[in-house]
């Protein structure tokens, strides 16, 4: 199952009366619209996206990601990265995104 950042990124093209629901499929592994999702990578790099219907795989059963943020295409995912970046520059001046988050999630 699934694990979700605290503070999850959502694209504003997205309805507000959608997102729960898209939360919980994704959660639980069902099918629906598609949409892009950002990880937290497990090696060295900082951030992944994935279509959701990749994350219906079984190895992704077996081995759950950290969502960061939803999207509702790639390009806006893109977007959302280079948000997050931008965030994590202004604070830390650098670009590690996986400190930002953790730190931001401590806050």
């Amino acid at each position: 199952m699934h694990k979700f950042y605290k503070y999850l990124y959502w694209d504003e093209n997205i309805p507000e009366k959608k997102r729960n629901r898209i939360k919980w499929r994704l959660k639980v592994s069902k099918r629906d619209k598609p949409c892009y999702v950002l990880t937290l990578c497990e090696g060295r790099d900082q951030l992944e996206i994935y279509n959701s219907f990749v994350l219906l795989q079984s190895y992704f059963r077996k081995n759950p990601k950290f969502i960061i943020g939803i999207a509702d295409s790639y390009g806006a995912a893109v977007e959302m990265v280079e948000k997050i970046a931008g965030e994590c520059y202004q604070k830390n001046g650098n670009a590690d995104l996986k400190v930002y988050l953790a730190q931001r999630d401590e806050a």
